[in-house]
């Protein structure tokens, strides 16, 4: 599983009013939790190609209308083993939170994408679906 710590978007999300990150035994693992209704947060992290990515920037960066009709017609970004667009996201056990940063792999670095972006209710739900 990966750690917070190891995400690019660490600081953003241990930085984030609503998330408290902190230590368990004796420093060796990591929780993380959303506050208003004490969640555990989950990390996942996946790889795009440069369409599916350049897609999904579009899509989280758009109006909420255009992700609904992505999930209500069904439609998801698909994500492949290895891509060249990497999603890291944070989302909270019971789908009330839900945080995402798309970075470009180029010249050996990852550089963002998008901005470290949040959702809440039910908008965390409908981005959840969309990959």
């Amino acid at each position: 599983m990966t750690k917070i710590k190891n995400l690019e978007m660490a600081e953003a999300i241990s930085n984030h009013s609503d998330v408290i990150v902190g230590k368990t035994c004796f420093g060796l693992c990591e929780k993380a939790v959303y506050v208003p209704t004490g969640s555990k947060l989950k990390v996942e992290v996946y790889e795009f190609t440069q369409v599916n990515g350049e897609r999904l920037a579009k899509l989280l960066t758009g109006p909420m209308s255009q992700i609904e009709k992505e999930v209500a017609r069904g439609s998801k970004v698909r994500s492949t083993p290895i891509g060249n667009v990497r999603g890291e996201v944070c989302k909270s056990a019971d789908g009330n939170f839900l945080a995402i940063q798309l970075f470009r792999f180029a010249d050996f670095h990852y550089h963002p994408l998008t901005t470290f972006l949040t959702f809440k209710g039910k908008e965390a739900e409908m981005v959840g679906k969309v990959f």
